[in-house]
């Protein structure tokens, strides 16, 4: 089963991402938004970061990035992500500054 197909089919609340920070699958679960329950999520392992969004009208999560930490360094692969979570939402990482 992948990170995708185990997330239920909504936005997470803060328990549910406390559940996946504990979990030996994932090193890192962490939400892009500041409150509320997380509709994009940034997950990481010692070998890939992914950038996951919960998107309604698409029908459920889905990855819309991955970086390899092979050649890249975790923050990098972290702001990747939260990149991409952006722009699938039509957000830019300037509109939360």
């Amino acid at each position: 089963m992948t990170i995708v197909e185990s997330l239920p089919p909504r936005p997470l609340s803060a328990k549910e991402l406390m559940d996946l920070n504990r979990s030996d699958a994932l090193e890192l679960a962490s939400p892009i938004e500041e409150e509320g329950d997380a509709s994009g999520v940034i997950v990481a392992t010692d070998s890939w970061v992914k950038g996951l969004v919960f998107d309604e009208d698409g029908g459920g999560w889905s990855v819309v990035e991955t970086v390899s930490l092979s050649d890249n360094e975790r923050i990098d692969g972290l702001q990747t992500c939260e990149e991409a979570i952006l722009a699938f939402r039509g957000e830019s990482v300037s509109d939360d500054e």
